[in-house]
């Protein structure tokens, strides 16, 4: 039998002075992203911003915010901390929050 899974969201902003950083390693995070997303881990994540993205200009990237299913907090932080954003220190992990969630609905993106 395997151990009972919760959902979990975490909301991490990124270091001061990471959006160099960020977009450096990007592509790496995104893959990343899709193999959790495949797998059945990651249930949503994206950036949050300063403003609106516009079209043509970098945007203003702020942190993310993912909603991973795990088994406990422990394992959502093992998962976070591999990502490339992690190891080429974008997200600033003194100011992350992880909270356990429960859904009450959701939509897909339009």
């Amino acid at each position: 039998m395997s151990a009972q899974k919760y959902e979990f969201v975490v909301i991490i902003p990124d270091q001061a002075d990471a959006n160099t950083r960020r977009i450096g390693v990007r592509q790496a995070h995104l893959e990343n992203v899709r193999k959790l997303f495949a797998e059945g881990i990651l249930s949503s994540g994206g950036a949050y911003l300063d403003g609106p993205i516009v079209e043509g200009e970098t945007p203003s990237f702020r942190g993310s915010v993912v909603t991973i299913i795990a088994e406990s907090k422990e394992q959502v932080i093992e998962i976070m901390k591999s990502d490339p954003y992690t190891t080429a220190e974008v997200w600033d992990w003194e100011k992350a929050q992880i909270f356990n969630f429960a859904c009450a609905v959701r939509q897909a993106k339009p």
